[in-house]
């Protein structure tokens, strides 16, 4: 069984939109990314000129027609909190309620949060709210129980994220990482939300026994399935423009914590026009001529069809 707690930047969707995604016209709208910008040590770099970066699509070189640095714009953030029997330990109840904590203190006072939980199905507990106590005390409705369809769940988060409008959002998983009752596949999950302008941060928490960075690290020799997990959860990430944590203790969550909500603070918008052409997955790169800094965003879109 899994334990895992999606902290999703999630705006209030219609199901037929969101199953669209963004939409646009080849003529008329932007194709609209959400980047970050890290140095050498992963801390945001809050100054890149709009001539300092380049938007390549399918390998093809693209105008910026939209530059703008997002963090005057509200965040809204879903908790959603894995409810299956396996967070049942006293750690990792402990710890996702520890992460919220922090995640929530760090948001800005206009700043909106939710609260859902999932085990082998997903649903609501709190809608968005700027009271950050009303989201904690909900914690008490979330008993561990049965399995775990972690995948189906990203999918569901990934269909109410594809309709939102303009601001800062993410996607923050922690979990243990092991799905035992998904009826879809990691990467099918992963081919249908990759598109989505929402980047994914996933925390793995996990016992030093499973931590890399442990001292007393032992999945190398006899890996269990949250080490097995953990690539996938860094894919989910990677492609979305987010990234991956692994934590064994209350001082990685709080900086897991910090990194995350620094990234949303800093986060830049791009926008371009898309190339013409049949509505199939096409390959976005972003880069910037400033030395010793790296770009994290979605690799891709799908347009609509119509």
């Amino acid at each position: 069984m899994s334990g895992a707690f999606l902290l999703v930047a999630w705006l209030a969707a219609d199901p037929q939109s969101a199953a669209q995604g963004l939409r646009f016209s080849a003529t008329s709208s932007l194709v609209v990314l959400s980047a970050t910008a890290v140095d050498k040590n992963g801390h945001p770099v809050q100054d890149l000129r709009r001539e300092e970066w380049s938007v390549y699509e399918e390998g093809r070189l693209q105008k910026i027609e939209h530059f703008a640095l997002a963090r005057d714009s509200k965040a809204r953030v879903l908790l959603l909190v894995d409810a299956s029997g396996s967070m049942h330990s006293e750690l990792k109840a402990a710890s996702s309620k520890m992460t919220a904590l922090q995640l929530l203190s760090a948001l800005g006072p206009e700043d909106e949060a939710a609260l859902a939980g999932f085990d082998h199905k997903y649903w609501g507990v709190v809608q968005f709210t700027r009271d950050r106590q009303k989201i904690l005390d909900a914690f008490a409705e979330l008993q561990p129980f049965g399995s775990t369809a972690l995948h189906d769940a990203l999918d569901k988060a990934a269909h109410d994220i594809a309709s939102h409008g303009e601001g800062r959002r993410a996607v923050v998983v922690i979990t243990d990482g092991i799905d035992t009752a998904s009826q879809m596949a990691a990467d099918d999950v992963i081919a249908r939300s990759r598109a989505l302008d929402v980047p994914i941060y996933a925390v793995s928490v996990v016992s030093p026994l499973d931590d890399p960075r442990s001292g007393i690290f032992t999945g190398a020799q006899r890996p269990t399935g949250a080490v097995e997990s953990q690539p996938v959860l860094r894919r989910y990430a990677e492609l979305s423009g987010g990234t991956a944590f692994t934590v064994s203790d209350f001082g990685g969550l709080r900086a897991a914590a910090a990194q995350i909500v620094q990234e949303l603070k800093h986060q830049y918008r791009l926008g371009y026009e898309p190339l013409s052409g049949p509505p199939r997955f096409r390959r976005i790169e972003v880069r910037t001529s400033r030395k010793g800094v790296t770009i994290r965003t979605r690799n891709g879109y799908t347009p609509p069809s119509s």
